[in-house]
């Protein structure tokens, strides 16, 4: 499988791509199912079961939808563990530009406040415009990913803290015998509402192709800098499988 054919299925934030060589950026139909933890500064922790589906409306268009289910740990804001629905997740991409080793994609998020208890959402309605390409990097096996995103409330409980912050990322997929494939991506944090401290968290992911459909993987992430910030945890851990129709 050629370099972009290969990323293209793997891209870790948005893009899902076909496999015909002529069109290696275009989106494609693409489910997930993941499993994750996170760490809290705060105390307790977080695991999430999400289920998340991307749609190609057309080769350049795609839908992303995220129907989370979470449970808090024990100690999280002093409270028993709780269950339910987290709050949703909706996206809308746009590829933009497309060159011989090269895309654009614009597009945004729409996180919405539908958590079934206060300690499983933000209790907020936030938009997350986005823009990322990707970059062939042919003499290293290897495709980067840069990415920036500003996530800000738009409504919601007013009780509750506001979101916003700018969340830029630069993952490098790289690929070995065998369809391995790895992911480093570190992740910078601009937390606007706490007086623009910065954030760091590095992740890095592993997989195998199973068929050239099916994926599995795992990846770990820890946070580096930023005591204090909500966006930055202790550690993290997901694992999941991915699929392309």
């Amino acid at each position: 499988m050629p370099v972009r054919g290969f990323a293209s299925f793997l891209i870790s934030l948005s893009l899902v791509a076909g496999t015909a060589p002529a069109a290696p950026l275009d989106f494609n139909v693409r489910g997930e199912l993941r499993n994750e933890y996170v760490d809290l500064q705060e105390g307790g922790g977080v695991n999430m079961v999400v289920p998340r589906l991307d749609y190609a409306v057309t080769p350049a268009w795609s839908l992303r939808v995220e129907t989370p289910f979470v449970t808090s740990g024990p100690a999280f804001e002093g409270k028993d563990n709780e269950s339910g629905f987290g709050d949703l997740l909706a996206r809308v991409s746009y590829r933009a530009m497309k060159g011989d080793g090269f895309a654009a994609v614009v597009g945004g998020e729409f996180i919405f406040d539908t958590a079934s208890k206060e300690s499983l959402g933000y209790g907020k309605e936030i938009f997350a415009p986005l823009a990322y390409a990707s970059i062939d990097l042919p003499h290293h096996d290897s495709v980067l990913f840069p990415l920036v995103q500003l996530y800000m409330t738009v409504g919601g409980d007013s009780s509750r803290e506001d979101v916003h912050y700018t969340s830029l990322k630069a993952a490098v997929l790289t690929r070995w015998p065998d369809q391995l494939y790895s992911i480093v991506e570190p992740h910078v944090i601009v937390d606007h509402e706490h007086a623009d401290r910065l954030g760091l968290m590095l992740e890095a992911e592993v997989g195998r192709f199973i068929n050239r459909r099916l994926a599995l993987w795992g990846r770990p992430g820890i946070g580096l800098y930023g005591d204090g910030l909500p966006q930055v945890y202790n550690w993290n851990l997901k694992a999941g499988v991915r699929y392309t129709f």
